[in-house]
């Protein structure tokens, strides 16, 4: 089978659940938490200047371009397909540089959960190299298996994951919050307008923002499937609408919820472990510290689910350039479930050998951070693609019937992207400076950092030389 459209549709229930799923996580609350108040001044920021214009502009590019491929099939559609698969290469590849880190994450939360039964710290556990790459590996070819079994499978996993794995938890600690302060207990809370503001004379509390806009990143993925979307041009942007307001109002929130309970547990937090760390400190408040055991299953499916979300999106998209020619068209073959089974099984192949990194850096944390940022940096430069294809297509082609407009037309999305230029600029500077969980020398930091972006962009030019 060479065609990965498909029969199976997806109601805007499930497309608003895969975008939550795909953007929505706790994964990061443990440390942007430890700023303070500072973070929702950083979330609004990221909010105006990148999630909403993302939105506005995926959801006037979907609408209008409904077919599978969402980024890759606007870039290619704005300037030929060897840019649109430079861009989705820098979205695949990114994705797979992070997914090392999530699953690392999802190690964390395992060994909060069996390092007791064997009388063991989690936080000794997690700092063996060997635990992480063995955890993530399971978890990574699970996640495979499971999409192997088609979208219609890996979108009821989603729907699951969103609203167990993250919407409950997330919902949990906003509530215990709103207890905490209506029972008149202590919180955190701000004495000055700078306590809000971030400041321009700590430099380095900017390298923050990056990991906020981080949490934002993903909103476009669920264009991959237009396709298979009943009516996409009601209920795309129906679905971004929704999901953009749930994820941005269950981040901010989360976040006081984590300060304002643990105002006296400010000091240094495990990248890998500190959302456990913070969460146990938390329901321990409560009288609650069986509580943890629960919210840390909740946050393993929360995790798997994302992964798997992922790794459905990313696979259907690459297929779709295998059947333009960019790249071996063996790629673009699909198993009986229509799923595209070649790259999924050559995604889990190349996802093993980077997660050799973890043996290759000072540490745990450092490997963590280290690949989180490299994410995010070939991240930014995809979206830099996304957002000057968005004013080529709106300049060059009238807007089609049914097809959502963002108010004011060709300034209106031109205004759109130019945020998004800025968000992404701002996010590559900070992205340069290493937060005080890395190790290693800032200068051994940036210059790893910079060859891993130069060795992403010059693989797409290589794979499609002969493409004409």
């Amino acid at each position: 089978m060479m065609q990965i459209s498909s029969t199976q549709s997806l109601t805007l229930l499930r497309l608003v659940m895969i975008n939550i799923i795909a953007v929505d996580s706790l994964r990061n609350i443990s440390i942007t938490a430890q700023a303070g108040w500072v973070v929702v001044s950083f979330y609004i920021f990221a909010a105006i200047v990148f999630l909403i214009p993302c939105a506005l502009l995926t959801a006037q590019m979907a609408t209008g371009y409904s077919k599978n491929g969402g980024i890759y099939l606007w870039t290619k559609e704005a300037f030929g397909a060897k840019i649109g698969f430079v861009v989705l290469w820098l979205q695949w590849i990114y994705n797979l540089v992070w997914f090392p880190s999530i699953c690392g994450f999802f190690a964390g939360i395992i060994a909060y959960i069996i390092a007791p039964w064997f009388g063991m710290n989690p936080d000794f556990l997690v700092s063996n190299p060997w635990y992480i790459i063995s955890m993530s590996l399971c978890m990574f070819w699970l996640a495979t298996i499971v999409n192997l079994f088609g979208i219609k499978t890996s979108s009821t996993i989603s729907v699951i994951g969103a609203i167990v794995g993250t919407l409950m938890p997330m919902l949990l600690i906003i509530g215990l919050a709103l207890f905490w302060i209506l029972s008149g207990q202590p919180m955190l809370k701000p004495s000055a307008i700078s306590d809000v503001l971030p400041s321009f004379a700590n430099i380095n509390s900017w390298g923050l923002f990056l990991t906020v806009m981080f949490s934002l990143f993903g909103l476009e993925m669920s264009s991959i499937h237009a396709g298979n979307v009943n009516n996409p041009q009601k209920n795309f942007p129906k679905a971004l609408l929704i999901s953009s307001v749930v994820i941005l109002l269950s981040l901010v929130l989360s976040n006081v919820a984590i300060f304002t309970v643990n105002s006296n547990n400010t000091g240094h937090v495990d990248i890998v472990t500190g959302l456990m760390a913070s969460f146990s400190y938390f329901f321990a408040k409560f009288n609650m510290p069986w509580m943890s055991s629960i919210i840390a299953l909740t946050l393993v499916l929360g995790a798997f689910t994302t992964v798997s979300a992922w790794i459905m999106g990313l696979s259907r998209a690459f297929t779709i350039a295998a059947e333009d020619g960019l790249i071996s068209k063996r790629l673009a073959q699909t198993n009986t479930y229509n799923a595209p089974s070649k790259v999924l099984i050559l995604q889990a192949l190349i996802f093993s050998i980077f997660c050799l990194s973890y043996l290759l850096m000072p540490s745990v944390n450092s490997a963590y951070w280290f690949l989180s940022a490299l994410t995010a940096q070939l991240a930014v430069l995809g979206y830099i693609g996304m957002f000057a294809a968005a004013i080529k297509l709106r300049v060059t082609n009238p807007i089609k019937l049914g097809q959502y407009q963002i108010y004011g037309g060709v300034k209106g999305t031109i205004v759109m992207s130019s945020l998004g230029f800025i968000s992404c600029l701002v996010a590559i500077i900070v992205g340069f400076i290493p937060t005080s969980d890395v190790t290693m020398s800032t200068f051994n930091f940036d210059l790893l950092l910079v060859t891993g972006i130069v060795i992403a962009l010059a693989f797409p030019y290589v794979l499609t030389r002969n493409y004409s």
